[in-house]
């Protein structure tokens, strides 16, 4: 006998999620999103991961289906924000690295990226070029 719908809950279609996910053991079980609350891990704040924004999340998005929320709505655009930064800095660097060498004001906007990044997860610092900054900041 099938399990009524929980209220508010969204039915999953585990076919639109990505292929690892599709591999995964919660392809088995998982039949229906249903909202959850969590604390986001940079401001502390209590968030909502809606029925709505997990099914957008794993099927039209298709992260893995064992990734979860960590920062709230307004952390989660700061760091997204933040990476786009970076992105463009990253490809001036590979475009004109010896312009950048000598940039001071630009090489420590790039180390305060990275350092700032740092405070919205917590995982993947990025030590190798954090310090070749210091060390061509002490060059520039």
């Amino acid at each position: 006998m099938a399990k009524p719908p929980s209220p508010g809950a969204v039915p999953a279609d585990t076919s639109k999620w990505s292929e690892s996910s599709r591999r995964s053991v919660s392809a088995e079980w998982i039949k229906e999103y249903t909202a959850f609350t969590y604390k986001c891990w940079r401001c502390g704040e209590s968030s909502v991961f809606s029925a709505e924004d997990q099914r957008y999340t794993y099927e039209v998005k298709k992260a893995n289906i064992n990734q979860q929320r960590i920062l709230c709505e307004a952390c989660w655009r700061r760091l997204q924000a933040i990476d786009a930064q970076l992105g463009e800095l990253n490809d001036s660097w590979a475009t004109s690295k010896q312009e950048m060498k000598s940039n001071r004001s630009q090489l420590q906007r790039w180390l305060q990226l990275l350092n700032e990044r740092d405070q919205y997860v917590p995982y993947k610092a990025d030590v190798a070029k954090k310090n070749m900054l210091v060390m061509l900041l002490r060059d520039a």
